[in-house]
């Protein structure tokens, strides 16, 4: 864990019927959590997102302000119950003088999604599930206005992708509820995002005014980057864009959309981005638009990103290996937040690459998007053999950690190299075989529990009286299998290369001490 959390949470710590497993994203406000229910604590879902609030450890007037945010987030999920919404199922409040730094802080109990929005164009700048993408957003955001509220700070990190392909707005504690035509908002939202009204805004004691056009800026903006890969206003950083923004809104520039824009979106996009809040298009005829420019009739529903974890599903688009991993390592729940001043984010941290650095080496050439993986497969083993460096080792001499590796003579596919028919029996969580061989490709999401599930089988069946390092024996009858090993008496001729490769980077990827 890096000191960068705002809230560092130690993995397998309970607060309330939840068990805090994973990191998921960290920014200036909280830190977001994988748990899961422990046994006794109820019905409801298994697995959920913990979004931890620090607000019982921080100065007076840190606390006020972070209450401030915790209560906005908490008064909308709680009174709003929306398709397009993030769900929140229960708040507590850490109870723990034992741990200072988490006594009094707030615990919001969210669906857990599968990524976000921001790490899927990280990967694939313009997704070819675009527009059906934004005709979801652009629900959720009608949703929102519906009831009386505006998001405040609506951006690719605060869209989350679920299980099941559907998409759901997050991060409320900037939203807030509309007083006649404006709301009152802090001063914290994205410059990129954020109309030009507002860049320059002035702040009295009740925050910052905005109307609901802010949000239909921002969806304008969104839509532009999703659908060209660029942003609509010129400029290599966020000042350079901002100053863009103040000559368009003082009528000195035009706006200049990117010629990939499709026709059918170049109108919905400039509705959105006109000059002033009064042009601006109102959210019901823009969701009007949406839907007509993703085509009527058409569901607007995103392609699976992962498999599912119980059963594997072919899915129903060509979404890259490396895509489904960084969906898992970069999830978003709006805890990044960028200042207005600076254009920078604050405190922000990727989860994936710092995480079990006190078990696998940062600086060795693990690539970040796997290191999360990695760690949290060996953490579901109970043999202390089968290690997060062991694995990584494996995968850098199977595949060079190459996600989209195809040997067809071997019939063997993916990063880790599986074989689709002895895949079958390692791919279900509850250690039941698959219904039908999988068909290549097999993402990293699957094949790294998978090779842990299989490597967890074979270590307690190596012979005891075996001298080599039960590490590499164990990555030897991966390659061949636990009873030729035995047969052999340690690693067979024919793999000794292989298991030499293994042993090279095993020390490689240890940190020091445990070697």
């Amino acid at each position: 864990m890096t000191e960068t959390y705002a809230v560092p949470v130690p993995k397998g710590y309970r607060v309330g019927s939840w068990e805090v497993r994973e990191p998921i994203a960290t920014g200036a406000f909280g830190s977001v959590y994988a748990g899961r229910r422990t046994r006794g604590g109820g019905d409801g879902p298994r697995d959920v997102a913990l979004k931890f609030l620090p607000t019982g450890t921080r100065t007076p007037r840190q606390l006020h302000h972070l209450r401030e945010l915790a209560e906005r987030e908490v008064e909308l999920l709680r009174r709003l119950k929306q398709p397009r919404l993030i769900r929140m199922f229960e708040t507590l409040t850490v109870d723990d003088a034992g741990h200072p730094e988490l006594d009094g802080a707030t615990v919001l109990v969210l669906e857990k999604a599968e990524g976000s929005l921001s790490a899927l164009l990280d990967a694939a700048p313009r997704p070819g599930a675009g527009p059906g993408l934004l005709a979801q957003i652009c629900e959720g955001l009608a949703q929102l206005h519906r009831a009386g509220w505006v998001h405040g700070d609506l951006k690719p990190a605060n869209v989350l992708l679920m299980a099941d392909g559907s998409v759901r707005l997050a991060d409320f504690n900037t939203a807030a509820e509309l007083e006649g035509t404006h709301a009152y908002t802090s001063a914290f939202s994205t410059p990129d995002y954020t109309p030009p009204e507002l860049l320059w805004s002035e702040i009295d004691e009740r925050g910052r005014r905005i109307r609901a056009s802010a949000d239909v800026w921002a969806f304008g903006v969104l839509a532009h980057r999703v659908l060209t890969g660029a942003f609509p206003l010129p400029g290599a950083t966020p000042a350079a864009r901002r100053t863009a923004a103040a000559a368009y809104a003082a009528g000195t520039d035009e706006l200049r959309l990117s010629p990939d824009l499709p026709d059918a979106w170049r109108d919905v996009v400039r509705a959105c981005l006109s000059r002033t809040h009064a042009e601006r298009i109102g959210v019901e005829e823009l969701l009007r638009r949406v839907r007509d420019a993703a085509g009527a009739g058409r569901p607007f529903r995103l392609p699976r990103l992962l498999p599912a974890r119980r059963g594997y599903r072919r899915r129903t688009v060509a979404v890259s290996a490396a895509l489904a991993t960084a969906t898992v390592a970069g999830l978003g729940y709006g805890v990044d937040r960028w200042a207005l001043s600076g254009g920078e984010p604050s405190a922000r941290t990727n989860a994936s690459a710092a995480y079990g650095a006190d078990v696998l080496r940062t600086d060795r050439g693990v690539p970040a998007a796997y290191r999360l993986l990695i760690v949290e497969t060996a953490h579901d083993c109970r043999s202390e053999d089968v290690t997060a460096p062991l694995i990584a080792a494996m995968l850098k001499v199977e595949s060079d950690f190459d996600p989209d590796l195809s040997d067809p003579g071997s019939n063997e596919y993916g990063i880790a190299r599986w074989t689709p028919k002895v895949l079958r029996w390692w791919m279900n969580e509850d250690g039941t075989p698959g219904e039908t061989v999988p068909e290549p490709p097999f993402p990293p999401a699957e094949s790294v529990p998978a090779m842990g599930r299989y490597l967890c089988w074979i270590a307690p069946r190596l012979d005891g009286e075996l001298r080599e390092d039960r590490r590499v024996l164990i990555a030897a009858a991966y390659r061949t299998s636990w009873r030729r090993v035995n047969d052999a008496g340690g690693v067979p001729a024919k793999y000794r290369s292989y298991a030499d490769r293994v042993s090279h980077y095993l020390k490689e990827y240890s940190p020091p001490g445990r070697r």
